[in-house]
Parts: structure tokens; sequence; C-alpha cells
């Protein structure tokens, strides 16, 4: 899969547009109702296999349509989906660690409880 932006846009644009439930033709009336140019169905089609390059304002006005950031459609999803995979192995860890430290803080405290009640029965013994 290539890393470059045109694949990756074209490949997000139809993963996205089927998402949101929007057809070919109801994106090609949307973008010629918002721009100063027609956009048809198959110009949809030939940007989703890669075959029409994709203008700025037209990127744009697609994502507002999906309802996405424009930065959405641009980050490959296997990208995103490696660093969720390493995000998840993180939490994982700091989850361990709490649990750690969570057992560790009952038995301090369970220390200081221990030592603050044979401090009291000696001062007690000594009649204080």
């Amino acid at each position: 899969m290539s890393s470059l932006p045109g694949p990756i846009f074209a490949r997000r644009l139809r993963d996205e547009r089927g998402r949101a439930g929007v057809s070919q033709a109801a994106l090609a009336d949307h973008l010629t109702a918002t721009l100063d140019h027609r956009v048809d169905a198959s110009a949809i089609s030939r940007m989703e296999k890669g075959d029409r390059p994709v203008r700025l304002d037209e990127a744009v006005v697609i994502a507002e349509k999906l309802g996405v950031p424009l930065a959405t459609l641009l980050r490959d999803r296997d990208a995103i989906d490696e660093r969720i995979d390493e995000l998840r192995s993180q939490l994982s860890e700091y989850v361990w660690r709490l649990d750690q430290a969570k057992g560790e803080l009952e038995r301090a405290q369970a220390s200081i409880d221990a030592t603050e009640r044979a401090i009291a029965e000696l001062m007690a013994s000594r009649g204080e």
C-alpha cells in the first residue's frame, strides 16, 4: 500500500463515504452545489480509484460533507491502527503498574495502621 497522500485519500474517501452512507451521486451533487464547477458521480468514482486528482477545495468540502476532519482522509488507516495497538499496549502496562501501586499502597497503609496501633498500645501501657 502506498503512503503517498493521493492513494491514501482515495482509499479513505471510499471508506468514509461508505461509513457515512453517502452515495457517490449525493456527494457529487453536494460538491457541485458548493463549488464553482460541476462534479458528477463518475468523478467521485475516479477519485476513489485514484484516477482523478482531488483539488484542495474539493477535499475540504468532501471532508465537511462526510463529517470528518480533512486530516482523517489523509491518514493511512493501517498506520492509525498500528498506533492504536501501540497505545493499547501502553495502556495495559499503565493499568498493570497502577494495580501494582494500589497493592503497594494498601500494604503501606496496613503497615501505617499497625504501627500507629502499636504506638497507641505502648503509650497506653505506660499510662498516657
